[in-house]
């Protein structure tokens, strides 16, 4: 199986709903996300399979109904996300992102090299 590498993206706010930009979307959706504090430990996570979540337009928003964030976090989140596409000939993407909140706003916050580990060139040859 070939391997390839994760993926990460910027965080916006549309309305109430946390957004990500996701490159390159063509026909991919999502099949697993999990939204955690960064304070998490992996086993007393939450995930969900098959989401509820469509990505539009190269943009993946996370609605209030689906998951909701405070006001103001005590953390970051860590959100790991993996796309599919129809096409199977397309290898699923694997994206690991980085948020907090503060006053009903998402920023990003860079992630550590243990959640994501940026493809040096020699690995991209």
């Amino acid at each position: 199986m070939k391997y390839y590498p994760s993926e990460t993206a910027s965080t916006y706010m549309n309305g109430d709903s946390v957004c990500f930009f996701i490159p390159n979307a063509q026909d991919y959706q999502p099949v697993f996300i999990s939204i955690n504090l960064r304070s998490t430990p992996p086993k007393e996570g939450t995930f969900t399979d098959e989401p509820n979540l469509t990505i539009i337009d190269g943009k993946l928003c996370i609605p209030p109904s689906f998951y909701h964030l405070p006001d103001t976090s005590t953390g970051p989140f860590i959100v790991q996300l993996v796309i599919e596409s129809k096409d199977k000939g397309n290898h699923p993407r694997h994206f690991v992102l980085g948020f907090e909140m503060l006053n009903r706003r998402a920023y990003d916050v860079p992630l550590t090299k243990r959640e994501y580990d940026e493809p040096s060139i020699a690995s991209k040859i």
